[in-house]
């Protein structure tokens, strides 16, 4: 994390997309691309949604990395932020994954109490916060602007396209 923030944010886009770095859904979409979506300069606030509801019957892909090593999930959505401009990232959760969850939460904590997370994270003079949003259990979220909505506290429900999303 030190390194990607001591980057650009072009820099940072760059590198994620030299190293193929791909998304865990079923289309592994390159990361790089999708950051690179994010306009440069905005006055907008842009936030870093992370798709873990994984409503897929007999999927584990996200739970394994929520529950074995949430850690690394915090750190890659300190790093995506920083790579999109974003000062705040969701992580959105199955409401029946209570453990994975309360690992994701505690990690928050533990990023927190260290200086990784908050005001002047890692003592730049820079704000960077995670939360743990619970989905209410539709499988329709797992598709992106319904997963939005449902983050927007309305109804869990695809969005008409375009405008489509950046990430």
């Amino acid at each position: 994390v030190k390194k990607a923030l001591a980057m650009t944010r072009e820099q940072v886009v760059e590198e994620a997309k030299k190293a193929h770095v791909r998304g865990r859904g079923g289309a592994g979409f390159d990361a790089g691309t999708k950051w690179s979506f994010m306009p440069k300069e905005s006055k907008k606030p842009c936030y870093l949604v992370v798709n873990a509801d994984e409503g897929e019957p007999g999927t584990f892909k996200d739970r394994s990395i929520m529950e074995m090593n949430p850690h690394a999930l915090v750190e890659g959505c300190i790093i995506g932020a920083h790579a999109i401009g974003a000062q705040t990232a969701y992580i959105y959760v199955r409401d029946e994954l209570h453990l994975s969850k309360a690992r994701l939460n505690a990690a928050i904590r533990e990023a927190r109490a260290k200086g990784y997370l908050g005001s002047n994270a890692f003592g730049l003079t820079r704000n960077v916060d995670v939360h743990v949003h619970t989905g209410a259990g539709a499988y329709i979220c797992g598709e992106e602007t319904a997963l939005l909505n449902s983050l927007e506290g309305r109804r869990g429900e695809p969005r008409i396209k375009p405008p489509g999303t950046a990430a």
